[in-house]
Formats: structure tokens, C-alpha cells, sequence
């Protein structure tokens, strides 16, 4: 009879271990589909998966170098754009730890040379993207980067942010992502710790993690063995678009899939100082209105659903490209790096596209449908939202309609949360005076849209010729009429065409900003502002105005 037990115990086992390995072969096998995009003979990239601290899925295809046809193994290094800023913001929190500095010491207290416009900016403010400082790229972008000017390390960029007179925004009061933020922490860390920010990191993070291949790039000339190089497409071929600076802490990180599914174990497990310290990694951000900030310490938290929030966090460098998630109560992680942004334009998020694969209804975070109060809403200025809405950040425009059911986008009624604020599907709608209207998901950028003036007639041209100064961007750029139109010229050579939308003001798709014209007591025009979304009202003076 024991026998008999015996034998029936371990066919079960047999049968169960069976069981698994086809579950496991199922998964891989569906992984692999997914992946068919990359081949033998193209730049390609890496994944991998682990589930409940065992690495279940590992793999990496492509060449590493299409000039000596290298292979990319599992151990060739890819930078990771912004998910780089999860360990900026580790590094911090770390720092806070150990007594060298505070979340709420005002940051001119280790970079004085920081101006202070009105509300000091605290070093949470950069931490979670609600310093209100402009994004230093943009300014850099004006004033001719890459192609004139040339910034090719931190204490360069800092130079760029110190220049700036005007800010977005107060700290504090709204989440606007800004790369600046986190160059002034990898400052804030040198400065407080009398180490350099890679030896603090190395020291304290990549070392204790387990990430044993990955390091920061701080000096781009530098020789690093098992570098991928990053290649775009132009025209149906690859063309090499690597880093030619050594600007990081907003991203730079050199790294492999598996170290980042090392540190995703790392963190997750309050191995990295404390169950205090994961929960400030992780831990939503207040505004000063209290509202939430969907941004954690370098993380996006996708918390819709309370109950099972997800990490994540994508990034891009040049034609690097890379996606982190994680996800607590599922005990999965996904990373995914690669050396190619040709997956860009068919608009695939193979990281994302494995975590559905991988998680049951259950497990992935459904919309959380939040109550809707009555809102005793003003016909006549519910009226007034309505129209045609165009932006330079989004291809896709916006048709805000009315009728007896109120506003509706795409035929959906919009759920009123107050006046001026609707929600679509989770999407939150911002109306405000000035005719523009703010789309913002639960973790993403604020994107602005512009009504469409449909009553301007044709407005003379030659009036917004000439050449406008900004002292803030340490360049000119120059308005011309080209036909019937009019186009932007920056130092670099750059030329970007105008697309009008109301009196003075405009869009500039190629730059993904706007454009608004002033005027002074006369009527004429004696200045402009740019606009991006990270960068808000860069001032430029005309040299010459023209006379009425």
C-alpha cells in the first residue's frame, strides 16, 4: 500500500512538474511572437522577466554593432533614458538617510547659485517634477543645441538653469516633468556627500543591488567594453544616434535588462535601507492644494486601483530606448531595453504588451470609476468650451461638442468635477480663460490644446517679421515669411513653419511649441513667447519693432 502511495505520489509530481514546464514553454512562446520585429540583421534589444524573485524569461536578439556585426547578448550594456531617475531619486533618498541632507532643505542651500523666484524650490519639489523649473533641453534647443551649441556635462546645464528669469510655474502647485530636476540632484548629492554622484550610486545602489554591469555615462568619449550602439531610421536605413555628452541623473544609465529586474528585487524588498525608505520611493506626491501628484521618487504609480498599484517608468536617449515596470502584488517585473527606436512609429510597448501577457484580469489595473457629484453647471459657459481644439505636442486634435446632454468628446458625455473641469474615461479635461484646454491622464504629461479662432480673418504678415533676443536662451531666432506663410529660424538653421490658430498666436508642430506674439501700448510688436510643455513663456525681444 505504501508502494502504491508512493507510485501515485509521484506521478502527481511528475504530472505537476509536467504541467508547469508546458505553462512555461506557453508564456516563452507567446513572449517570443512578440519580439518577431527584431532579426539577425538589425539592431535589436533585451527583456526580462522575473516572478516573485525568480527569473523566468531572459532573453536578447539584434546586433550590438551593425559596423562590426556583434551580436547583442544578455550582457551588452543600453542606456535607459529616464528610467535612469529612479536610482537619482534612490540616491536621495539615501543621502536623506544618512544625515547629509533633508527633502525639505531648500535647494539653493547646496547649489546657491540657483536664483530664487519668490517660493524657495525644497528638493522634493525635484524630486517629483513640481519644481516649476523649465526643461533645460528646451532652452538648450533654442539657442542651437546639439548642432551649435554644445553641452556636455552637468555643470553646463546647470549654467542653462541659472540663467533662467522666469519659472513655469510656484513650486509645489503642479506636476510638470523637467529633466533639470534631476541634473540639480546628481549636483545636490556631489555636493552634500564630497563624492562623485557615480561613486555614491555604485557604492551604495549598484553594488548592494547586484547590478554588477551597470554604471552611469559620465564621460561619453570614455572606452566601455559591451556598449551597444543606438540606431534610428531615416529613410528605410539605420543611422548611428548615440549621446555625444556626458549630461546624467535625468538618464545616462548604462545597464542590462537583468540588473534592472535585480534592482526591481532590490528596492521592492526593502533591501535598500528600510521599509521607511521603499515607502518614500514609492509613496504618491501631494501638490499644495492637495491634490495627488501621480509621481513618485523617480516612478510613475499607476494607482487607479489602490488596492494593486504599478510601477513604471519609460525612457529615451538619442535612439535608446527602455521600459521598467513593476508590480508588487503580482511579484512580476519587466524590463526592457533596446539599442533601436525604430519600433517608434508603429507605436509598440513591448514591455507593456508582456505585462498584459503576464497578468491576469485581476491583477492589472483597471480604471477606478470615481463618483461623479452634481455639478450645477452655467449653460452659457459650458457653451463657451465648446469648439475645435489643436495642439503642437499631439497629431490628434480635439472636437469638444455641445448638446442637450452637455459636452461631449468623440459622442461621450463629459462627467463634470467642477466649472472647469471634466473627466472622459479616466482623462481629465481643464478648461481655463484663456481659451486653452489641459488633457492630462492619471500618469502622464499634461498635454495644452488651443481653441481654434475660426472668426480671425487673414492677419497682414510682415508685421511678426524680424529678429527676437532672449537672454534667458543666450540666442536669436528669426520670424520670415516664406510664400504666404510664416516660419521660425533658429541659430542652428533650423526652420519650422507656423501654423496660425487665433490673433497672435500660433503653432509650431516641428518644435512642438507655441508661439504667441506680444504687443505694446502702440499695437506693435515688440516681442514673443515660446511655449513647449516643459518650458513655458521663453521671452524673446524684437531688435527692430516695427511702426504702425
Amino acid at each position: 500500500m505504501k508502494q502504491m502511495i508512493r507510485i501515485l505520489f509521484l506521478g502527481s509530481s511528475i504530472f505537476i512538474i509536467s504541467f508547469e514546464c508546458a505553462r512555461s514553454q506557453d508564456f516563452e512562446s507567446k513572449i517570443d511572437s512578440l519580439f518577431q520585429c527584431y532579426s539577425h540583421e538589425k539592431p535589436g534589444g533585451q527583456l526580462a522577466v522575473s516572478r516573485d524573485g525568480r527569473m523566468i524569461y531572459s532573453k536578447a536578439w539584434g546586433i550590438a554593432d551593425l559596423e562590426s556585426n556583434a551580436p547583442l547578448s544578455k550582457e551588452s550594456l543600453i542606456e535607459a533614458g529616464s528610467v535612469s531617475k529612479q536610482f537619482t531619486a534612490a540616491a536621495v533618498l539615501l543621502a536623506e538617510r544618512q544625515g547629509l541632507l533633508k527633502l525639505d532643505d531648500p535647494v539653493n542651500k547646496y547649489i546657491p547659485e540657483l536664483p530664487i523666484h519668490g517660493k524657495p524650490i525644497l528638493i522634493r519639489h525635484l524630486i517629483h517634477h513640481t519644481s516649476g523649473l523649465r526643461e533645460w533641453s528646451d532652452i538648450a534647443e533654442f539657442a542651437g543645441w546639439p548642432e551649435v551649441l554644445r553641452v556636455p556635462n552637468n555643470g553646463d546645464v546647470l549654467n542653462i538653469i541659472c540663467r533662467q528669469q522666469s519659472m513655469n510655474s510656484v513650486p509645489g502647485t503642479e506636476f510638470r516633468y523637467s529633466n533639470s530636476n534631476y541634473i540639480l540632484l546628481t549636483i545636490i548629492i556631489t555636493r552634500a556627500s564630497g563624492m562623485s554622484f557615480s561613486d555614491f550610486t555604485m557604492k551604495y545602489i549598484f553594488q548592494p543591488a547586484g547590478m554588477t554591469h551597470s554604471s552611469w555615462r559620465d564621460d561619453f568619449g570614455k572606452v566601455i567594453p559591451n556598449r551597444s550602439k543606438a540606431y534610428e531610421v531615416k529613410n528605410g536605413k539605420f543611422r548611428i544616434s548615440m549621446p555625444d555628452h556626458s549630461i546624467h541623473g535625468a538618464g545616462g544609465l548604462l545597464t542590462t535588462a537583468e540588473d534592472l529586474v535585480s534592482w526591481n528585487e532590490f528596492y521592492l524588498s526593502a533591501k535598500m535601507g528600510n521599509e521607511a525608505l521603499y515607502d518614500k520611493q514609492t509613496a504618491l506626491d501631494t501638490l499644495n492644494d492637495k491634490s495627488l501628484n501621480h509621481y513618485a521618487a523617480g516612478l510613475f504609480i499607476d494607482s487607479r486601483s489602490t488596492r494593486k498599484p504599478v510601477f513604471f517608468h519609460g525612457g529615451a536617449t538619442n535612439a535608446y530606448r527602455a521600459k521598467l515596470i513593476a508590480s508588487p502584488a503580482g511579484g512580476l517585473s519587466i524590463a526592457w531595453l533596446s539599442n533601436t527606436s525604430m519600433l517608434d512609429t508603429v507605436g509598440i510597448d513591448p514591455a507593456a504588451a508582456v505585462f498584459d501577457l503576464l497578468t491576469t484580469p485581476d491583477e492589472q489595473v483597471a480604471p477606478q470609476v470615481m463618483p461623479v457629484t452634481a455639478v450645477k453647471m452655467d449653460q452659457a459657459k459650458l457653451k463657451s468650451y465648446a469648439g475645435y481644439y489643436k495642439s503642437a505636442q499631439s497629431a490628434r486634435d480635439v472636437e469638444i461638442t455641445m448638446d442637450s446632454r452637455g459636452l461631449q468628446l468623440s459622442d461621450t458625455p463629459l462627467d463634470a468635477i467642477s466649472e472647469r473641469q471634466f473627466r472622459f474615461h479616466g482623462i481629465e479635461l481643464s478648461f481655463n480663460h484663456e481659451n486653452e484646454l489641459t488633457v492630462a491622464s492619471p500618469t502622464g504629461e499634461p498635454m495644452q490644446y488651443h481653441k481654434v479662432d475660426t472668426t480671425v480673418s487673414n492677419m497682414p504678415l510682415d508685421q511678426f517679421i524680424g529678429t527676437y533676443f532672449s537672454g534667458e536662451v543666450g540666442a536669436e531666432i528669426k520670424i520670415w515669411k516664406n510664400n504666404n506663410s510664416l516660419e521660425i529660424v533658429l541659430v542652428s538653421g533650423a526652420t519650422h513653419p507656423l501654423e496660425s490658430y487665433a490673433r497672435d498666436r500660433f503653432l509650431i508642430p516641428g518644435l512642438k511649441a507655441d508661439l504667441t506674439f506680444k504687443r505694446n501700448g502702440k499695437n506693435n510688436i515688440d516681442a514673443l513667447e515660446l511655449s513647449t510643455q516643459r518650458s513655458i513663456k521663453v521671452l524673446f525681444k524684437n531688435r527692430m519693432p516695427r511702426q504702425k
